[in-house]
């Protein structure tokens, strides 16, 4: 036993050995490095970024879990604080040395073609042309924010499901959450499970991160918009269910692409004369009003089970 925490605790020393000795690498070699990313294709380029940006998101995750998580798990409010005020920290230290940066990240070329061909009618003109708009169900679709980003979802969301349901390890995930006692008794190293599921949760956000930069900015408040829409829609479908997180995440925007369409071309009231025209502050106020609408029905979600 006095091992295994020995090596526990040695653990993110070694992760945080290998970050100081990559980012020396990345310091040493930058010119060479950055001539080499420059000379791949934009979609290359945009690819490569998904990966390092998960895959830097995730040694981070370990490192914040080992050294500030793991001693607040029977402490869920200051669990809570403690990751609300790295977010704060990291926000103003990223200020202190670039200042107040807002930077406009280019769609990658196979979605931002305008030129003959373009919108195109089929994913095969789609591929051809590289149009940015596609021509479907009778609408003008966006290929990056409507097509590209919902696929790179689905599929992030069945490979976390079949993750939680169909592996051996996210049967410990499951089993660990309810009795992690128990599992330990068994000879399972839970705290090396709980560190995996830390660091691809924050994985997954540096890759959500790298999605939303082409169509909202870089910059370092664009975690503070999401954080709350993603609070809501946890509460929508159930604090304890995954497919409630989905189900939630779907609802809120739904809605809000639904303000923000009939915000620009009204909606046909019988007692208006006039078509009603949501404003935009109605945006996020909706998706609180339908958060506030399913826990007075639902208190623990569409899908929350009541522990």
């Amino acid at each position: 036993e006095g091992g295994r925490q020995e090596k526990l605790r040695r653990q993110p020393l070694i992760v945080a050995g290998i970050v100081f000795l990559v980012g020396l690498l990345v310091f040493l070699f930058n010119d060479r490095l950055g001539a080499a990313v420059f000379a791949l294709p934009s979609m290359w380029r945009f690819l490569l970024a998904m990966l390092l940006a998960t895959l830097t998101g995730g040694v981070l995750g370990m490192l914040i879990e080992g050294a500030l998580i793991r001693p607040l798990y029977d402490r869920p409010i200051y669990q809570l604080m403690m990751t609300l005020g790295l977010s704060f920290i990291g926000i103003e230290m990223v200020r202190s040395v670039w200042g107040r940066p807002e930077f406009t990240m280019p769609k990658p070329e196979l979605f931002s073609g305008t030129g003959d061909g373009c919108p195109a009618t089929s994913f095969n003109d789609l591929l051809t042309y590289k149009c940015s708009t596609i021509l479907l169900f009778d609408g003008r679709i966006r290929t990056y924010n409507e097509v590209f980003v919902i696929l790179v979802g689905v599929l992030v969301l069945v490979a976390v499901w079949l993750i939680l349901q169909r592996t051996r390890i996210g049967m410990i995930i499951r089993a660990g959450v309810q009795d992690s006692e128990m599992v330990e008794a068994l000879g399972i190293n839970v705290r090396a499970v709980f560190t995996f599921v830390f660091a691809l949760g924050v994985g997954l956000a540096a890759l959500g991160g790298v999605l939303a930069a082409p169509s909202m900015g870089l910059s370092t408040g664009m975690g503070t918009q999401l954080l709350l829409l993603a609070l809501i829609a946890l509460a929508i479908g159930g604090l304890t269910s995954f497919p409630g997180a989905a189900a939630g995440a779907v609802l809120v925007g739904l809605l809000q692409q639904f303000i923000i369409k009939y915000g620009q071309i009204g909606i046909n009231l019988p007692f208006l004369a006039e078509p009603f025209k949501p404003s935009p502050p109605l945006v996020p106020a909706s998706t609180v009003l339908l958060m506030v609408i399913i826990l007075l029905v639902l208190p623990n979600g569409l899908f929350g089970r009541k522990e």
